[in-house]
């Protein structure tokens, strides 16, 4: 049940951030700031578990992340905001890839 989830809620969080990087990458900075209050509203919800079944300072480094990629679209920063946006969908990515039920996990 606890894998499930995170992948889940990872897949659609990387969804999200892709979106976001998309419209930094078009200079459509009105739609990434909204698509990133969104994403960052889905993942204040997913925090509360995330924090039961996660090691803590992978969600931290997702709350940095995610403040420095908001301050970086709000001052339409372009370089900074696709380098943040691209480490944000790498963090997410490797929770992903950390919880599953592999050989390499395990040992």
């Amino acid at each position: 049940m606890s894998y499930q989830y995170i992948e889940r809620t990872t897949q659609s969080l990387g969804t999200q951030i892709s979106t976001v990087e998309q419209s930094i990458s078009g200079q459509q900075w009105d739609i990434a700031q909204r698509k990133l209050k969104e994403t960052q509203q889905r993942w204040d919800k997913n925090k509360i578990w995330w924090t039961i079944l996660l090691d803590h300072q992978e969600i931290d480094k997702i709350e940095l992340s995610l403040s420095r990629l908001d301050k970086y679209v709000e001052t339409q920063n372009l370089p900074l905001s696709l380098g943040e946006a691209s480490t944000l969908e790498l963090l997410i990515n490797h929770i992903s890839e950390t919880e599953k039920f592999t050989l390499e996990n395990i040992l």
